[in-house]
């Protein structure tokens, strides 16, 4: 079968196709790694700068507007990402570089590299390294790129943007000059000494799925964002869908929903309280199948969720895990290494721009969800009733049974039993930080801060459906309006109550039993707004129906 040419491959990328980037980095990856290790004598430092390369060329490759310079291009990228770790890690070095680099003829001014790199132990391993390292760079880098890999003379020709004869020149060159130091151990530059040498440097396997897996990092962009929906909104703009955070917590029911667990627990307000009806629902409306699987046994269930995730992201889809790191909140998982007893991803208690590298990471794991494959999707009407009537459910149920047997305050009775729960000053010692912050920290920082974005949300996915049923668009204007009203009681009670990271004498003042009944108070009138709206939803529902 004829392999497609580096530009269809290019404009493939650009419309999304995300095997085509993946050809392209097989296609050019010891390219790649060839040239930054002649740049900058370190293995290891060359991977790392070879996985940047192409991360930075994936996200930039709208900016290529000739395809058919993929080469070139991408050469001239590496470049650039090589010299920037060397003005971080090596200042001294690349200094010396003075800025002088004739790289179209590959005219590299040299400089003494540190301690040569021992990635073996045997001599022999050690002597092939030294000679490669000491030869000038206009030589070393079309020697390296011809071996890692097993690169074609036309290959590193191509790339180089060198003809044919300059690069088969050039390496015989590199080869007559490893002759003298070599001699000493009776290798033959022609042999096979020199090959395993660089065989042992290879990029490993999962070089292509890390690169893959940039998916943008999970922050807190709404205040008190739904993990779940932050989580699911991360995968589908990494597989190219366009879906609104909002459109997600509709149909997950997030945006509607409210739970509240007496014991002033951390988790009080989380979604999967709610089991894997809200999973359901999303990725129905979202036209994909999924794949949930609770969390079993430490050995088989470890072994059972390594290779599910490793063969997830071999089909170029994240997986999306509650836990890993932080408390037990969804967050995604994005690469894996070592086999998949380290995973690579993304999470909201993550701070870092990179990503989290975690190994013994089942330990920390209660569940992952699967995106599995595409499917019909649903009309909009059916969406809109769907979510419609599990926001009603959500609102008029009032008690809801986690799997393990404990129990919520669910819906319009949760704003109650969450009112009540702030009067009881027994439960604010005066003084005590430490328990004073963690009830602003449920209180404030997760109920409250999640409530206003959840009914905002509501107020955008309503917004977003309105004129998808005619007879329901009366119902539905009605109730965005009052979640409107319910959004500013809730940002007025914010502005009143202590978040957990704000200042100790902010969150001691969550003590005084005056403050507490005003945040009570505007809760109350919350719940009488919400109550209102969901009456809303019910004659839209009616309208619908009849």
């Amino acid at each position: 079968m004829t392999q497609p040419i580096d530009h269809e491959l290019v404009e493939k990328t650009k419309a999304g196709d995300h095997d085509a980037y993946k050809e392209l980095v097989s296609r050019y990856q010891g390219h790649v790694y060839g040239l930054a290790y002649s740049l900058v004598s370190n293995w290891a430092d060359a991977q790392d700068i070879a996985q940047e390369t192409f991360i930075r060329a994936y996200t930039n490759i709208d900016q290529l507007n000739e395809p058919s310079r993929f080469p070139a291009w991408l050469r001239r990228v590496t470049f650039s990402v090589a010299m920037n770790w060397l003005k971080a890690y090596k200042p001294k070095l690349f200094e010396q570089l003075d800025g002088k680099v004739d790289f179209d003829n590959l005219d590299i001014p040299d400089f003494s590299p540190g301690p040569p790199e021992v990635v073996a132990k045997r001599d022999l391993a050690e002597a092939v390294l030294k000679a490669v390292e000491s030869l000038p760079r206009k030589y070393r880098v079309p020697l390296t790129m011809f071996h890692l890999d097993g690169l074609s003379y036309k290959k590193v020709a191509d790339f180089l943007d060198i003809p044919l004869g300059t690069a088969k020149s050039l390496i015989h060159r590199a080869k007559e000059k490893l002759k003298p130091a070599l001699s000493a151990y009776a290798i033959s530059v022609e042999g096979p000494e020199v090959q395993e040498v660089f065989n042992e440097h290879k990029l490993p396997e999962e070089f292509v799925r890390k690169v893959l897996e940039n998916i943008a990092d999970l922050d807190w962009q709404h205040s008190g964002e739904c993990t779940f929906c932050g989580s699911v909104a991360a995968c589908m703009k990494f597989l190219k869908e366009d879906v609104k955070y909002e459109f997600i917590m509709g149909v997950s029911g997030s945006a509607f929903k409210l739970l509240w667990y007496p014991q002033w627990c951390s988790s009080n307000n989380t979604l999967l309280v709610l089991g894997t009806e809200p999973i359901q629902r999303t990725f129905r409306a979202l036209g994909y199948q999924y794949q949930f699987m609770p969390k079993t046994d430490e050995i088989n269930g470890k072994d059972k969720f390594r290779q599910m995730i490793m063969d997830s992201i071999q089909n170029g889809r994240p997986v999306i895990v509650e836990g890993i790191v932080g408390p037990p909140e969804c967050g995604v998982v994005t690469g894996y290494d070592e086999n998949g007893n380290v995973v690579f991803g993304r999470s909201y208690f993550h701070k870092s721009e990179d990503y989290y590298q975690k190994s013994e990471w089942y330990k920390e794991c209660h569940c992952m969800i699967l995106i599995v494959e595409k499917q019909d999707l649903s009309a909009k009407s059916q969406i809109l009733r769907d979510s419609l009537q599990w926001a009603v459910n959500l609102a008029r149920t009032s008690e809801w049974s986690r799997h393990d047997g404990a129990k919520y305050a669910c819906g319009l009775v949760a704003y109650k039993s969450w009112a009540e729960a702030l009067k009881k000053d027994e439960d604010f010692p005066e003084g005590n930080l430490e328990v004073l912050t963690s009830r602003c920290n449920v209180s404030t920082s997760v109920t409250l801060s999640g409530l206003r974005d959840a009914r905002s949300s509501a107020v955008k996915f309503l917004q977003s459906m309105v004129d998808v049923e005619t007879k329901a668009m009366s119902g539905i204007q009605a109730a965005i309006k009052v979640y409107q009203e319910e959004v500013s009681i809730l940002s007025d009670a914010l502005e009143i109550a202590p978040l957990c990271f704000a200042s100790e004498e902010k969150r001691l003042q969550i003590a005084d039993p005056k403050l507490r009944r005003n945040i009570a108070k505007l809760i109350i009138e919350a719940k009488i707004k919400d109550e209102k709206a969901v009456e809303h939803l019910e004659q839209a529902l009616k309208a619908i129906k009849d």
